[in-house]
């Protein structure tokens, strides 16, 4: 029987830090537990964190994505993910059976350039929106409400997706289709973290299982 636990609720059952004897940062992250850097020094296998370079990594089973803070009280993780850019593009994002979900009430799914982008999760379309673009229109970094960038909200539950970019039929533009993302929406606020660069930071929320 596995029985899901909201981590907040069991929070006075646990440190707020690191467990004893273990490291409680990489580089200038924290990592408290249910996380810990190495394999004795957290909750289970999935929330192992590697410390490289100064950087912290989720376990080999999350393709390594890159730590960038822990939020004990919002119980997310947030983490580098990669944009998909260019037209006709497919990728695909999976957290398996891991006790990760991609979190609906801190993540927007958000398309930039001059296309169309749909998520999907088996074939079926979840959510997607559409930019308008012209030739002479000017892309505001501060703005994204249809004019060169669109954003949406994702679905509960989310542990797997396939995001799909086209162009706009039609429309003008000397630009290429574009990119495609979930974005933290603490970070929208910051134009340069969301238009610049091939990763952008996505939160995960977590929730502990006991098994018996």
């Amino acid at each position: 029987m596995i029985i899901f636990l909201s981590f907040a609720a069991a929070s006075l059952a646990v440190p707020k830090y690191s467990k004893p004897g273990c490291k409680d940062t990489c580089g200038n992250i924290r990592i408290p537990y249910p996380f810990g850097i190495g394999a004795d020094c957290s909750v289970n296998p999935w929330y192992v964190v590697d410390c490289n370079s100064s950087k912290p990594y989720l376990s080999a089973a999350l393709n390594h994505l890159e730590v960038l803070s822990v939020n004990l009280e919002d119980q997310t993780v947030t983490v580098n993910t990669p944009k998909i850019s260019g037209c006709s593009r497919i990728m695909s994002i999976d957290l398996g059976r891991s006790p990760f979900l991609f979190s609906k009430s801190h993540n927007n799914f958000v398309v930039e350039g001059c296309g169309n982008a749909v998520m999907m999760d088996h074939g079926s379309t979840l959510t997607g929106c559409s930019t308008t673009c012209a030739n002479g229109t000017v892309n505001d970094k501060n703005n994204c409400h249809g004019i060169t960038c669109c954003q949406t909200t994702v679905p509960y539950n989310l542990k797997s997706y396939a995001m799909n970019l086209t162009r706009l039929e039609g429309h003008g533009g000397d630009g290429g289709c574009g990119s495609a993302f979930l974005l933290d929406k603490n970070s929208s606020d910051d134009p340069f973290v969301v238009r610049d660069g091939s990763f952008v930071p996505v939160s995960l929320l977590w929730t502990l299982s006991i098994g018996s």
